[in-house]
């Protein structure tokens, strides 16, 4: 806390840099952890199972075209307005958007949708059955989608489909480095940054392909 503060008062008096420049000479560091709470999070919310249950529920009540919007975002991981960004962009600027040699969607190329201050989303696997998906689907921003579920009497958990994405590919033995680079997470450590270099396609495109089939038979 008396870091933060310090943090703080530095701004207001315009020597932020001198703050920063003590922190890496000393090497100061701060974190908070809530281990109850982050075991709370984990043991007590909802699993796998019960959030396919909540997604193949909810596509099966809405019209084809909206419930692509759903399970594009699963299949994705993006975030849900991120998710209605990308099948914007496929319907609008496909060529550009789509990198066909490795099949991978350049959410990169749009910063400004895609990039933003704490939320970020690089490149995102796909094959033609995806974009076959984003191509049908109902354009529609995410509070659209969110008051198309209220009118239908659907609980809203879209968020699930972006942690469904996430536990499915873990469950089935893809890297968490892999799901954290999918999902737009910046790796932190000096390994990750510099040495680390996955093969993002082929066991992961696997996955995706069995995701895909799991949602929609």
């Amino acid at each position: 806390m008396v870091m933060a503060v310090l943090a703080s008062l530095s701004k207001f008096m315009g020597c932020y840099d001198y703050w920063e420049l003590i922190k890496k000479r000393h090497q100061l560091k701060w974190s908070y952890s809530d281990g109850l709470s982050f075991f709370n999070a984990i043991t007590n919310g909802h699993n796998l199972d019960s959030m396919l249950k909540w997604l193949k529920n909810t596509i099966y009540k809405l019209p084809e075209s909206d419930a692509n919007i759903l399970i594009y975002c699963t299949v994705t991981g993006l975030r849900p307005t991120e998710a209605c960004h990308s099948i914007e962009l496929i319907q609008t600027d496909l060529d550009n958007y789509l990198n066909k040699d490795s099949m991978m969607l350049e959410h990169f190329k749009y910063p400004d949708q895609f990039l933003r201050k704490t939320k970020h989303a690089f490149v995102s696997i796909v094959d033609d059955s995806i974009i076959e998906l984003a191509q049908n689907a109902s354009q529609r921003s995410y509070n659209s989608t969110r008051m198309l579920l209220r009118k239908q009497g659907i609980e809203m958990h879209m968020a699930y489909c972006r942690k469904i994405f996430a536990t499915y590919l873990r469950n089935n033995g893809i890297q968490p480095e892999i799901i954290d680079l999918l999902q737009g997470r910046v790796p932190k450590s000096v390994f990750l940054r510099h040495y680390y270099k996955p093969d993002l396609e082929q066991s992961t495109r696997l996955v995706i392909e069995k995701l895909l089939d799991e949602i929609t038979n």
